[in-house]
């Protein structure tokens, strides 16, 4: 069950006229107040999720059956791909669910935004070393960016609050960043085409503002990674220096050495 839109999209294995016997899935869009707008069948033998090599070699099980007999070879990891059933599945759905437009896009990736400001507060103050100590500069950019671009997202949206986002890592958030960039390139590209300039450098400007953030973050980032194995470095050469430099270690290398001869006395080469 998944929801596309104001949809519910629903799927469930096949059963053909044989018991415990599946030839596909069917999937089910349901309307919450109308209730099944549409169904329709998709065949494993018409997608080829199976790979040929797991198939039933029986003409009753139809070349691309399921039954709770073969599954235990047909379930394999490299035995199923449903890739071509996957994107049938999405086109089918997406007539009843289109994406939504890329305002509202833009707007749903505000709220990963604001959580990262959140994190990065955290970071900075349990670690003030971190993104070689500017996390709270990166926060308060980072929301007054995304504070901009909600109020320029104003006119096209309407008065819409994006629903709370679950704690975003860093590294989350930057991949959401780099999302709404996108989005709002594309905003911008249709503004032109709608000719109106004005909205088209705004949101260009956005863009251009999150591509330097997203270029600062990663530095400091790659900063972090390279004083932490420094720090490691310098560690194991200082554990190395401290256990050569020891009595145990010495007296080790002592014991490796044969000990010298006592030097011949001259009475002794006398006698010789």
């Amino acid at each position: 069950m998944a929801r596309r839109g104001d949809m519910v999209v629903t799927a469930e294995l096949a059963q053909t006229i044989r018991q415990d016997t599946w030839s596909g899935i069917r999937i089910r869009v349901v309307s919450p107040s109308a209730g099944v707008v549409d169904s329709n069948w998709f065949g494993f033998s018409q997608y080829g999720v199976f790979n040929e090599r797991h198939l039933a070699p029986s003409a009753r099980d139809g070349g691309g059956e399921l039954t709770r007999y073969n599954a235990d070879f047909m379930l394999v990891v490299d035995g199923i791909d449903a890739r071509r059933l996957r994107d049938a599945v999405s086109v089918y759905t997406a007539a009843f669910a289109p994406p939504p437009a890329p305002e509202f896009t833009a707007a749903a990736h505000l709220a990963a935004l604001f959580s990262m400001a959140r994190r990065l507060d955290h970071l900075g103050s349990i670690k003030p070393e971190t993104l070689a100590g500017r996390a709270f500069a990166h926060a308060e950019v980072l929301r007054d960016v995304a504070s901009q671009i909600h109020f320029d997202l104003l006119p096209l949206t309407g008065e819409r609050q994006a629903a709370d986002s679950a704690p975003v890592e860093v590294a989350e958030g930057l991949a959401v960043l780099r999302k709404l960039r996108t989005t709002l390139t594309a905003l911008a590209h249709s503004a032109d085409v709608g000719d109106h300039p004005d909205y088209a450098e705004i949101f260009r400007s956005h863009s251009a503002s999150l591509d330097g953030i997203e270029h600062e973050i990663t530095a400091d980032l790659a900063a972090d990674r390279a004083a932490a194995e420094g720090a490691r470095a310098s560690a194991a050469k200082s554990a190395s220096a401290t256990a050569l430099a020891s009595p145990s270690a010495g007296r080790s290398a002592a014991s490796t050495t044969a000990p010298a001869s006592p030097p011949i006395q001259a009475s002794e080469r006398g006698q010789r």
